[in-house]
C-alpha cells in the first residue's frame, strides 16, 4: 500500500479532521472521516469546486462525524468511537481556539483536553499509522529564537486536566501562563509536551505554522474565510476600519499561505509514517517564510497597497493607510486621531438615526486584541527549519508540484496580487469588475471622513488658542 492523502485546505481550525490511506488502486473504496461543526462542513464543501467538477461524487467518499471539542470524548458516539478505532490510519489534529485572549479553562479545555482526546483516540486505533498534531510557530514566544524542539514547561498536563476545578491550581496556572503572550500560545505550548507521551505507542509529530493567511493557488487563489489572528487585521485593515498600528515597521513578520500549510500537513503525516522506524523522537516542523523569504511590516504594507489600488472596496469605509509605530504613546495618539475620534463621529450619527452605536465598542474591542499580540508585532524571531527542508528533499518531483509547500518558492509581490482580490471576492463578497464605482465611492467617504477630521482638528486648535491666550 503507497500511504497518501487526500488533499484538505482551510484556515478556520476548529475541525478534527481522521483521514485513511488510498491505495493504489481505484477500485478500493476509502472514507475520509471529519470531525468538524456543521458550519465548517458548509465551509469544506463550498469551496472544492474543482474537485466536484472531476470528482462530482466526491462527497461519497467523506463520512462525517459532528462532535464537540469542549465535551469528554468529542461528544462522540459509541458507534462512531467504534468506528474510529476500528478504520483510522492518519490522524491530523488541526483543531483549536484560536482566539489570543480566550478565557484559561476554555482554551485548556479545547487546546490542551481535545489533544489528549484525539490522541487517546489514536492510541486506541488498531491500524494508526501517523499522527500530526498541528501547534503554532509562537507556542515558545517568550524565546526569540525557536527550535525545532518540543520545550520544556513546568507544568504537568495531565495533572491540569485532572484539576480543572481546582480555583487554587488554575490561578497558579495563569501566574505561570504570563511567561506567554496569550492563553492560546501558552496551552499550545501545554499540548506538545502531551504528545511526548504518545510517542511510545504510534508514529507523532508536530508542525508548527506561523499567522496562516489566504490561499495562495488552493482550493481556490486568494480564499479566505478566517477573521482570527492576522487574517483579522488584514482585513480590517483593507476595509478601513484599522488604520493604525502597534507595530515595529522594521520588523520582520511570518505569514504563510493557508494551502501551503495544509500541504505541509499532509507531506508532514507521509513522512512520519515513512521514516517510524528511524524516528523515535518526535519531530517538529517549523512552517515558517521568514527564515528563507524574509518580508518586513513596511514592505508587507507597500505590498499591500499596490494590490489595494487595483482592487478597492467598494463597501469599504474607507482607504487602507498604515501609520504603524512600535512606541507606545505614538500608537495611542494614532489611534485617538485615527480611530476614536471618527468613530465617536459615526456613533453619534449612527444615534440620530435611531440605530445602536457600535464603532467604539468595536475599536475597544481591537485594542484588546491588539494587546496580546503586541509582543509578535514588535520583535523579529529566528526560527530553525531544517526539519522543513530535510521534508522538501524528501518528496520528489511530483511531490513537490501536488503538494507545494517550499515558502521560498513565491515572491510576496505575486502573493498579495492574488490575496487581495481574493478577499473582494470571497471575504466581502464584490464583484471584482466593479473597481471605478469603487473608486468613486471611495472618494466621497474620503472627502466626508477629512472633512469632518479637519473640522474637529480645527475646533480643537481654536480652543487651546483661545485658552492660552
Amino acid at each position: 500500500m503507497n500511504f497518501k492523502l487526500a488533499r484538505a485546505s482551510t484556515s478556520d481550525t476548529n475541525g478534527a479532521i481522521f483521514v485513511e490511506p488510498l491505495k493504489t488502486s481505484s477500485k478500493h473504496a476509502v472514507d475520509r472521516v471529519i470531525i468538524c461543526s456543521r458550519r465548517l462542513l458548509l465551509a469544506l464543501l463550498q469551496i472544492f469546486e474543482r474537485l466536484a467538477k472531476k470528482n462530482p461524487n466526491y462527497q461519497e467518499r467523506i463520512r462525517v462525524i459532528e462532535g464537540d471539542l469542549e465535551k469528554p470524548n468529542f461528544d462522540l458516539c459509541p458507534e462512531s468511537m467504534d468506528y474510529l478505532k476500528e478504520h483510522t490510519h492518519v490522524i491530523l489534529h488541526i483543531a483549536a481556539t484560536v482566539k489570543f485572549d480566550e478565557e484559561m479553562i476554555k482554551a485548556l479545555t479545547i487546546n490542551l483536553a481535545g489533544t489528549r482526546t484525539a490522541l487517546e483516540i489514536g492510541r486506541q486505533s488498531k491500524n494508526l499509522q501517523s499522527f500530526v498534531y498541528v501547534s503554532t510557530a509562537y507556542s515558545n514566544s517568550y524565546d526569540e529564537h525557536i527550535q525545532e524542539r518540543v520545550y520544556p514547561i513546568d507544568c504537568n498536563p495531565e495533572k491540569i486536566l485532572a484539576n480543572l476545578d481546582d480555583e487554587k491550581l488554575i490561578q497558579d496556572v495563569i501566574k505561570y501562563s504570563l511567561k506567554w503572550p496569550n492563553t492560546y500560545t501558552f496551552t499550545k505550548a501545554l499540548a506538545e509536551t502531551l504528545t511526548l507521551e504518545y510517542r511510545q505507542h504510534f508514529p507523532v509529530t508536530i508542525l508548527r505554522p506561523s499567522c496562516v493567511m489566504s490561499s495562495l493557488n488552493e482550493p481556490i487563489p486568494g480564499w479566505c474565510d478566517s477573521i482570527y489572528g492576522t487574517n483579522g487585521t488584514f482585513i480590517g485593515w483593507y476595509y478601513g476600519l484599522i488604520r493604525t498600528s502597534h507595530i515595529d515597521p522594521e520588523v520582520t513578520i511570518d505569514t504563510v499561505p493557508v494551502d501551503y500549510v495544509s500541504n505541509a500537513i499532509i507531506a508532514v503525516g507521509w513522512k512520519t509514517h515513512m521514516e517510524r522506524a528511524k524516528e523515535p523522537e518526535v519531530l517538529v516542523y517549523n512552517c515558517v517564510s521568514s527564515t528563507d523569504n524574509p518580508l518586513t511590516f513596511d514592505e508587507r504594507r507597500r505590498e499591500c497597497e499596490k494590490a489595494c489600488k487595483k482592487h478597492p472596496l467598494l463597501t469599504g469605509i474607507y482607504k487602507p493607510i498604515t501609520f504603524a509605530s512600535g512606541n507606545e504613546f505614538m500608537f495611542r495618539l494614532y489611534s485617538l486621531v485615527l480611530h476614536y475620534l471618527p468613530a465617536y463621529i459615526m456613533d453619534m450619527a449612527l444615534r440620530f438615526r435611531g440605530e445602536k452605536p457600535r464603532l467604539v465598542d468595536t475599536y475597544v474591542k481591537i485594542d484588546k486584541v491588539v494587546a496580546t499580540v503586541k509582543k509578535f508585532t514588535n520583535t523579529t524571531y529566528f526560527f530553525d527549519n531544517q526539519n522543513m527542508k530535510d521534508l522538501y528533499l524528501t518528496m520528489n518531483f511530483d511531490d513537490h508540484q501536488q503538494y507545494p509547500c517550499d515558502n521560498r518558492n513565491y515572491s510576496w509581490r505575486l502573493y498579495f496580487e492574488v490575496a487581495v482580490p481574493g478577499l473582494k471576492k470571497y471575504f466581502f463578497k464584490e464583484d471584482l469588475n466593479n473597481v471605478r464605482r469603487a473608486r468613486q465611492a471611495m472618494r466621497k467617504k474620503e472627502l466626508i471622513v477629512n472633512t469632518a477630521l479637519f473640522l474637529i482638528v480645527g475646533l480643537l486648535l481654536f480652543q487651546l488658542y483661545y485658552l492660552l491666550r
